[in-house]
């Protein structure tokens, strides 16, 4: 991994774990923006205790420390609060307009992939992840609401993003970026973050292979020059 792609790593990995901190006196003006994120960090908090049934306006607004009013404020009701949870923190939104950096397409989907990697395996998203599976095998509102959720317009995966992005330019060609989306996350991550999520076997991290990310890289490539010249 390169020094750059380490250093933005290390910074998403800080964003992940900072945690709520109280404060005496006089808590501190807050904007927007923050006011939202410590909301959004409540709601997580109290989804993964309390589950999303028991996760109450009025828990969240305890384990935020701000008043329902603000709550209200921000987020319309608890399913439009859960709506944004799930894009920023599943979906990974906040990436899709990360500038991949690289000479080449190669160099370009591996510094992506690296950020995405980074994000997709902390720890707090992991058990971000394990709650959603839960609520979904267990509660039938909450399968429905995350079905329609993921099926509706909330917005491609970052991942896809960078492949529309790229064929736009002309420097990818690929028929279905969709499909090729789903092949290329799965190749490069889907085996870790099973293992990771089911604990299956020891720890292991995605950069603890150099060059595996590389290596799915060029045979996604490669399979798409294959499939261009049978065309």
């Amino acid at each position: 991994m390169s020094s750059t792609t380490r250093t933005n790593a290390s910074h998403i990995q800080s964003q992940e774990t900072v945690p709520l901190r109280r404060h005496c006196g006089r808590p501190p003006v807050l904007c927007e923006t923050e006011r939202r994120e410590k909301i959004l960090d409540a709601a997580e908090i109290v989804l993964q205790q309390h589950g999303y049934s028991g996760a109450s306006m009025d828990r969240i607004a305890q384990c935020s420390n701000m008043s329902k009013k603000t709550l209200y404020h921000m987020f319309e009701s608890k399913q439009d609060m859960m709506e944004h949870l799930l894009r920023d923190r599943l979906l990974l939104s906040g990436l899709r307009d990360l500038e991949l950096c690289g000479e080449t397409v190669e160099d370009r989907l591996v510094y992506g992939l690296e950020a995405l990697a980074v994000a997709m395996m902390a720890e707090k998203r992991l058990s971000l992840i394990r709650v959603v599976i839960a609520e979904v095998s267990r509660n039938p509102e909450v399968s429905r609401f995350v079905r329609e959720f993921f099926s509706s317009a909330a917005g491609p995966f970052p991942l896809r993003v960078w492949l529309e992005r790229m064929v736009e330019e002309g420097s990818l060609h690929v028929e279905d970026v969709e499909q090729a989306s789903d092949m290329l996350f799965g190749g490069a991550l889907a085996t870790s973050m099973l293992c990771e999520l089911s604990h299956c076997r020891p720890r292991q991290y995605w950069d603890e292979t150099p060059g595996y990310l590389r290596r799915v890289v060029r045979m996604f490539l490669h399979g798409l020059e294959n499939e261009k010249g049978a065309v």
